[in-house]
């Protein structure tokens, strides 16, 4: 084969070799960049952006009325009219509580399937599309519902995402007092009816956390208002992943500190604490109306309480003691109690304030 002839080929002297060297790593710097532009963008996407306090408030829901009982003894006539969505876009809520008492518990759906377009489970789980969480309790109030009720459950949080847990409300049950004064209850639920919810809401096929209401007196044996439970409670709470901490009486949230402690002290390590916050004090009395005839307790939860609960879980919110806040609830702002427009001040002046997780 005969050599080609060198006056044919291209100039590769040191000049050409030099401008190669110059065009090749622009080349790979401009590639460098562009790819450390597109890293950095993707990481930025990636990230989610800093949670604030509204992303950690819930409203406990229940339908409309659900209180009527409650405010009639306390002289309030009209009931409520306002729904757990309404209450929780009025407050400025994201995540909902959503809690049924034995009169309003919605049927098995089995039982409306052939005759209704949409069963009333689904009715309410519709008008929840809106929330950015919901939990729907198993146990309601005074401890209904139970087992029975987690199949429709997991029917229902297969066909809407939003729904990421159980609630188990009043979770001790039959509460009664002996001769002696002392109060006794039990479990809503055995150890292996807990066992079986799990096992049922892994069928969701995604994470389902199971809530449950704790109250104060429940943690200290020499309150008046202690149950005594058998089993005793604290031998359930390694079922729980969030456990609410309630103070039933307006009075006894001078202890607050005290019994948030108490809880920290008995639950299970991956066990969080969220703070219940009342609007309403259930079984307190108003001076103003003792003369009434017709009124027997109930009233709103005083103002400077209301600051003082609220002010103490925003801190241990941001101190990451409590997991979230849980505001009770929708059947008490639209009746003229002025604790419900001084916590929507209140979400207004906080929610958007960061948290470091």
């Amino acid at each position: 084969m005969t050599s080609p002839n060198p006056s044919s080929q291209p100039n590769v002297g040191p000049s050409c070799d030099r401008a190669f060297s110059k065009r090749t790593l622009l080349k790979t710097a401009v590639t460098s960049l562009l790819s450390l532009v597109c890293a950095s963008t993707l990481f930025a996407q990636a990230q989610p952006a800093s949670a604030t306090v509204r992303d950690h408030l819930w409203l406990f829901g229940c339908p409309p009325d659900g209180d009527l009982d409650y405010l009639e003894n306390a002289g309030v006539r009209g009931g409520s009219r306002m729904t757990p969505v309404e209450g929780a876009h009025w407050l400025g809520v994201p995540n909902l509580l959503f809690v049924t008492q034995d009169n309003n518990r919605p049927r098995p759906q089995w039982t409306e399937i052939k005759w209704k377009a949409k069963t009333t489970m689904e009715q309410w789980a519709i008008s929840f599309e809106s929330m950015k969480q919901v939990n729907w309790a198993a146990v309601g109030s005074s401890g209904g519902g139970g087992l029975k009720t987690v199949p429709d459950i997991v029917q229902i949080a297969k066909r809407y995402p939003n729904f990421t847990g159980v609630y188990l409300d009043d979770f001790i049950k039959d509460r009664s007092k002996r001769s002696d004064g002392a109060y006794i209850g039990k479990p809503a639920m055995t150890e292996e009816q807990l066992k079986s919810m799990r096992e049922q809401l892994v069928k969701v096929s995604r994470p389902m956390d199971v809530w449950t209401t704790i109250y104060a007196y429940d943690l200290d044996p020499k309150h008046p208002e202690y149950t005594h439970c058998d089993p005793p409670l604290v031998e359930s709470l390694k079922h729980f992943d969030v456990i609410v901490l309630w103070t039933w009486k307006s009075a006894d949230l001078k202890d607050l500190e005290k019994n948030l402690e108490r809880i920290e002290a008995v639950k299970p390590k991956h066990t969080r604490v969220a703070l219940g916050i009342y609007l309403w004090d259930y079984t307190g009395i108003d001076e103003n109306k003792k003369a009434d005839p017709t009124y027997r307790f109930g009233k709103p939860t005083p103002l400077d309480l209301m600051d003082y609960q609220c002010n103490l879980g925003l801190k241990w919110l941001k101190e990451g003691r409590v997991c979230d806040l849980v505001i009770l609830g929708n059947s008490h702002l639209d009746i003229g109690c002025p604790s419900a427009p001084w916590m929507r001040d209140w979400v207004k002046a906080h929610g958007e304030e960061k948290l470091n997780r």
